[in-house]
């Protein structure tokens, strides 16, 4: 009898699914951006297809970047989709999975800016951005000659780059990319290697980012995880 009522709620659906919550910033294209008022994007396309394969829910949280690790170890939110990458640092407070994507940086600037054409460059004097929070921030920090302008938005680097405030600022090559399209008028005067980004989950919660590490491997093998790649130009 017991299992008959249990297979009744299950048909109709009364034992809702697990709902995890999904930290990101959507302006981070082609890994997550808003299109027709809807999430999208490499990343949290994938969250999505390893919590359908493993019969969860997620649901998207939109916060600063900065914020991501902070509002995981109190419980806002479950897991970090953002690009993320890993440090020994941020390690002490989340569990990250195994590299989604392996990129690279570059620094871009406003195209005839013969300011700049190099690393080097940039050790005459150069204000240059990034996003709060992230490695690419804590890189430029570190760079002689280099006063870094930090912003929690995309977009008020670049138009701070546009409009001749930064000399120019540092994001990873897919999401420059993507907003090189957007924008004609600026261009790559250098790269640097960073760290491959990874989804975190809180510290202590390795169940389920050994689920999803085991499931995104699977992805690897069936054709998945290709046929994002595909769909993002990210191949």
């Amino acid at each position: 009898m017991k299992q008959i009522f249990i297979a009744t709620l299950l048909a109709l659906g009364l034992f809702a699914q697990e709902i995890y919550k999904v930290g990101l910033s959507p302006d981070f294209p082609p890994f997550e951006y808003m299109e027709n008022d809807e999430i999208v994007g490499f990343e949290i396309d994938l969250v999505r297809a390893v919590a359908k394969e493993l019969g969860i829910q997620v649901e998207p949280v939109t916060m600063p970047f900065d914020g991501l690790i902070a509002a995981l170890k109190v419980g806002k939110i479950d897991i970090i989709s953002a690009g993320m990458s890993y440090t020994s640092q941020r390690a002490k407070n989340t569990e990250f999975t195994k590299s989604i994507f392996d990129s690279k940086n570059y620094y871009l600037k406003l195209k005839g800016n013969d300011k700049i054409n190099s690393l080097d460059d940039l050790s005459n004097g150069a204000i240059i951005g990034a996003k709060i929070g992230t490695l690419q921030a804590d890189e430029i920090t570190n760079l002689k000659g280099v006063k870094p302008y930090l912003n929690e938005e995309y977009i008020v680097l670049i138009n701070s780059t546009l409009n001749g405030k930064i000399d120019g600022f540092v994001m990873e090559e897919p999401v420059a990319k993507s907003y090189m399209k957007k924008y004609p008028n600026l261009e790559v005067f250098a790269t640097s290697s960073i760290e491959g980004m990874s989804l975190a989950f809180k510290k202590g919660n390795t169940k389920l980012r050994d689920d999803f590490d085991k499931t995104i491997e699977k992805f690897k093998q069936d054709g998945t995880y290709l046929k994002l790649l595909e769909k993002y130009n990210l191949n």
